[in-house]
């Protein structure tokens, strides 16, 4: 494909994502997310192998499934309050109808069985606009809406999404599906605890996004398509650290910068005496860790035969040095996020 082409469609994706974030009505939110979907299209397919078009196939009839979804409710609350505008979504109709969309496109659970196929199917710098960039707008209207959807229904999605991200993931040899039902089990942390602070769960949701994309890069730097490309002696050993460091982070385990993901949760929950939701985000947590620690063993044997002169002279490319600054920069916004907790 022109590299004109491409810089146009990738433009038009920022247009569509920076016009949800700015707009308080309805129509240009819906136009948006169409803008977003429609650009994203011919890059999911720039390669035309069977594999990608059966991929962005399942992907533009899901999408468009959840933007009439969206537009449905838009409608809908035109009609009852005579206004396109997002505060003054009253009936709780409207609101069921356009979480209901909003789930779909972020791939939360029970909605989430198209992410995983889509993302097995493109290759990595698509799945880093799938799995990060495409999640910001849905996310970002999810946490504006939450004080108003109904708590049954966000903490019942974010519940099964930690359940099954854990799950899903455990038998997966795919790196990508492997990052697809991770990224389940994370968004669901985030949607419960948006039910209680919507602030800290964008906050939240901006160290995942860092952490998914510093994973990503690696793994299209390197190739690592499945488990068994971890044992490919052309992987550069520095590339293993920061992958095998990612993977912890994203894994939630101190002093990493993840690990401000799933503490500031369970601190959110006790406060506001959600005690039962604690072990079942715990659960799916250990399940999430056990597969992370899988792939972290399996590329440490690859690490530890190398020659030390090897790992310090190996080049840093562009995507490695992004990587790498992406992973140094989550420890300190721990601590900006831990200022954002409610007093005791």
């Amino acid at each position: 494909m022109n590299r004109l082409i491409i810089i146009l469609l990738l433009t038009s994706l920022l247009i569509g994502t920076s016009l949800v974030l700015l707009s308080s009505h309805w129509f240009p939110i819906w136009l948006g997310l169409e803008l977003s979907t429609l650009s994203i299209i011919p890059l999911l397919n720039m390669n035309g192998h069977s594999r990608s078009t059966e991929a962005t196939l399942k992907y533009f009839l899901v999408q468009a499934f959840s933007a009439a979804l969206l537009l449905n409710g838009a409608v809908l609350n035109l009609w009852l309050s005579n206004s396109w505008s997002l505060a003054e979504t009253s009936s709780p109709l409207c609101y069921y109808t356009i979480s209901t969309a909003l789930i779909i496109k972020l791939g939360l659970a029970p909605c989430h069985f198209w992410f995983p196929d889509v993302l097995s199917g493109i290759s990595f710098p698509n799945v880093i606009i799938i799995a990060c960039w495409q999640k910001v707008a849905p996310m970002f209207l999810l946490l504006s809406l939450s004080s108003y959807i109904s708590s049954e229904i966000l903490i019942l999605c974010s519940t099964l999404s930690v359940i099954v991200g854990g799950w899903g993931g455990l038998n997966q040899i795919s790196t990508r599906k492997i990052l697809a039902y991770s990224s389940i089990s994370h968004l669901g942390w985030v949607t419960c605890a948006s039910f209680f602070l919507p602030e800290v769960s964008f906050l939240l949701f901006l160290f995942y996004i860092i952490n998914n994309t510093a994973i990503l890069l690696i793994c299209n730097n390197s190739s690592l398509f499945s488990l068994s490309s971890l044992s490919k002696a052309s992987i550069i050993p520095t590339n293993i650290i920061l992958f095998s460091l990612a993977l912890l982070s994203l894994g939630g385990l101190p002093p990493l910068g993840g690990f401000i993901n799933k503490i500031v949760p369970l601190i959110i929950f006790s406060f506001n005496s959600s005690n039962i939701i604690i072990p079942l985000f715990l659960g799916g947590s250990l399940l999430n860790l056990f597969f992370y620690l899988r792939i972290v063993y399996n590329t440490s044997l690859t690490l530890f035969p190398q020659s030390s002169i090897i790992l310090l002279s190996s080049r840093n490319t562009s995507s490695q040095t992004i990587s790498s600054f992406l992973i140094s920069i989550l420890f300190p916004l721990c601590l900006f996020g831990l200022l954002l907790l409610p007093p005791v």
